[in-house]
């Protein structure tokens, strides 16, 4: 069997009624569950500039002498205190055992900055996320002579829909106050200069409400040994906004409900102050 290729396109070794195919691109979907470790970022910053400092403020202080070098930079926790710290944070954002599961992989922070990025510019994040692998196949099925997505291929996303819906806003975002700073130097190893670690989670979430959610069929066509959308504005959403749509739409609802109602919550609380 052929891998996707990198857009997402979905793999098509032989036109049949019925096509299964592990999708791995699916793993770029799942993903973006890890968007919501950061939920509000942007919104805070903006509803709030005084509480937090800006990351160049708080990375460089100032010198306590004219004329003296301002301070190094001390040097980031190692991955295993980083981990340690995030998953104590994190245990009661959600009560179902596979957000416990999830949170026992390694390096968690620089994950999610690197998926982070990588939806910001619309690319697949799957290698920074391959334990959310989907179980199950890739289906299509024939309809009034044009081959369709077929719904029980949505089913396998469902876990990690129920998961994203199931989030505490409160945890998520309390936990990314206290390694903000973390993620920034994190972002800055490989950003462009200039760049800050809000703007492109900001950037991340707006491709993510901006997917279409579609509830009736979805068309596909065959393209050589792959399936891509048969509607030219779908298949010209990004490789992450595709995996999104490819969650179904029950999932899609989801996922971006949790970004409204963070935002709303976020919203809420700079009004209050």
């Amino acid at each position: 069997m052929r891998h996707p290729s990198e857009d997402g396109r979905m793999s098509n070794p032989e036109v049949v009624t019925k096509t299964q195919r592990r999708m791995h691109w699916g793993v770029g979907v799942a993903a973006l569950v890890m968007l919501f470790a950061g939920v509000g970022t942007w919104l805070v910053l903006r509803q709030s500039a005084t509480e937090l400092p800006h990351p160049s403020m708080a990375v460089i202080p100032k010198p306590s002498h004219p004329g003296l070098a301002p301070r190094a930079e001390p040097p980031l926790p190692s991955s295993a205190e980083m981990d340690a710290l995030l998953r104590t944070r994190l245990a009661r954002a959600s009560l179902m055992p596979e957000f416990a599961t999830w949170l026992k992989e390694q390096d968690l922070l620089r994950r999610f900055v690197t998926v982070v990025g990588n939806v910001a510019q619309g690319d697949s994040p799957r290698e920074a996320v391959s334990f959310l692998a989907p179980a199950g196949t890739f289906e299509a099925r024939r309809k009034a002579g044009k081959l369709v997505i077929e719904k029980q291929s949505y089913a396998r996303y469902d876990v990690i829909g129920k998961v994203v819906g199931s989030l505490d806003m409160g945890v998520l975002v309390s936990t990314y106050r206290e390694v903000r700073h973390l993620a920034e130097r994190l972002h800055m190893e490989t950003a462009r200069p200039g760049s800050t670690f809000d703007a492109t989670l900001h950037l991340a979430f707006e491709q993510v409400l901006a997917v279409p959610v579609i509830d009736g069929d979805i068309e596909v066509v065959p393209k050589g040994a792959m399936f891509v959308y048969a509607d030219p504005k779908l298949e010209g959403l990004t490789a992450a906004q595709k995996h999104l749509l490819r969650m179904g739409p029950q999932n899609l609802r989801r996922i971006q409900g949790t970004v409204r109602e963070a935002s709303q919550q976020l919203t809420q609380q700079a009004s209050r102050r």
